[in-house]
This record gives C-alpha cells, structure tokens and sequence, in this order.
C-alpha cells in the first residue's frame, strides 16, 4: 500500500531532523520552499538514473482531466485535418512514443525528427492534408507537438511521455511520488535548511538523500547491466559421434 505523504507530514519530517519540533528558526514558508526544491531534486536524479521511470500515458479520447491543478482536454492532441500543432499535457516534460489508436489506422508511424532535420523540413513544405502513413514530429517549446505533413483523417493518439509533479501547496496535498522516495525529499529538504544556516551537517543529509535513491535502483541497474548470454541452438554441438 502507498505510503501517500502530505505537505504537513513532510514538513514534520524535517522538523524531526532539525531537532525543531515548532517553527522558531525555519518558518514554514521556508521548509516548504525547500521541500519544493527537494521534490524537484528527486525528481532530475530518479530520471538520471532511469529516464523511463515517470512516464504516463494518455489517450486522446481521454475527455476532460485535471493536470497540475489545471483543467486539459485530452482531445488537444487529436489529430484532426489541416492543423500541424497540438497542445500536450501541461505535465508533459518528454516524449516516448505515439501511437495512434483509430481503427484502421494502427500501422501509422510518428518519427521523431528535429525541426533542422532535412527531412522534417521537406515534410513541412507540404501544405496539403495527406493520407495517414508515416508522420515526423518534434516538441516546438515546451509543450507543443508539431507534426509533418498535416492529416487528412481524424486520429485518436496515445501517449506514452515522462511526466512531472506538481508543486505542494497546501499542507494537505500529498506528493506524487512513489514509496520511499519521499524519504530522500525530507532529506534534501533538511539539507537545504541547514545550507542556509551553514551547517557542517548539511553534507550528512545531502549524502543520505543520495543513498535512498541510490538504494532504491542500485538492484535494477545491477540487473541491467550485468552481461546477458544465452546459450543458442546446437551451440553445444561438437559434431556427430
């Protein structure tokens, strides 16, 4: 079962940590700006180390969802006739994969392509809608898709894109981020509380921080990495006695 940690839980757990059961030298506003900076910190760190690790997935047909305390229509990334840009999610930070989920239109492809790329720049110089079969796409700032050629046929998408989460900021609200992981936001919280204060325990709670994350993926990564062999077919096979 998730252990689901509100703003005000967090806060208290870096209270324990700084020894300071009520505000007296940290105020609130404080400990929470610094627990923002330390979800944002987990949050670069975990994609470090397995950038698939916070993807969502979304379809077009989806309807209305709330995201980031802001009302989005899933069908902002329908493909529909004579429109080259759509507006993603307003939690969308990368893209993994499209897919198109239409009836009879699965085998379409989206590309990815820069902008510069000779390719997209050919497809961009088409002006006139065409059948769907293979489209090139890139992110146009920091959440428009673009696409190249435009579509004559309405397309249903799924998208498969890493996300990321929301600021806290009410005591209630609770962090988006998988159990333990909000153990390494209270110690990066603490140790930008006792940066400020310039003390020579800040390291110590910077470095546990680490260690939890580091804990948590160190096994996958073992895993990943070790060499794979597999022995194949008649590869034992020294010849007919």
């Amino acid at each position: 079962m998730a252990h689901l940690r509100t703003l005000s839980d967090m806060r208290t757990g870096v209270r324990d940590r700084l020894d300071e059961s009520t505000a007296s030298f940290w105020s609130n506003a404080q400990l929470n700006r610094y627990i923002t900076r330390a979800k944002d910190r987990v949050w670069n760190r975990v994609i470090a180390l397995n950038e698939d690790y916070f993807t969502i997935t979304r379809d077009s047909d989806g309807g209305n969802i709330t995201v980031l305390g802001e009302t989005y229509a899933s069908s902002s990334f329908q493909i529909v006739s004579a429109t080259r840009d759509y507006t993603l999610p307003p939690d969308f930070r990368e893209m993994k994969m499209i897919e198109v989920l239409t009836d009879g239109y699965e085998d379409v492809r989206f590309l990815y392509r820069d902008l510069a790329h000779p390719d997209m720049r050919a497809m961009l110089e088409i002006t006139d809608d065409q059948t769907p079969s293979t489209f090139y796409f890139d992110i146009v700032g920091e959440r428009t898709l673009r696409i190249a050629p435009m579509s004559s046929t309405t397309l249903d998408l799924r998208l498969t894109y890493v996300r990321f989460f929301t600021d806290l900021t009410t005591d209630t609200q609770t962090l988006e981020m998988p159990h333990p992981l909000y153990l390494a936001v209270e110690e990066y919280a603490t140790f930008f509380a006792l940066r400020q204060d310039r003390s020579p325990d800040a390291e110590l709670y910077e470095k546990t921080g680490d260690k939890i994350i580091a804990e948590m993926f160190g096994a996958h990564h073992r895993q990943i990495q070790d060499v794979e062999t597999a022995t194949g077919y008649l590869a034992d096979w020294t010849g007919w006695s």
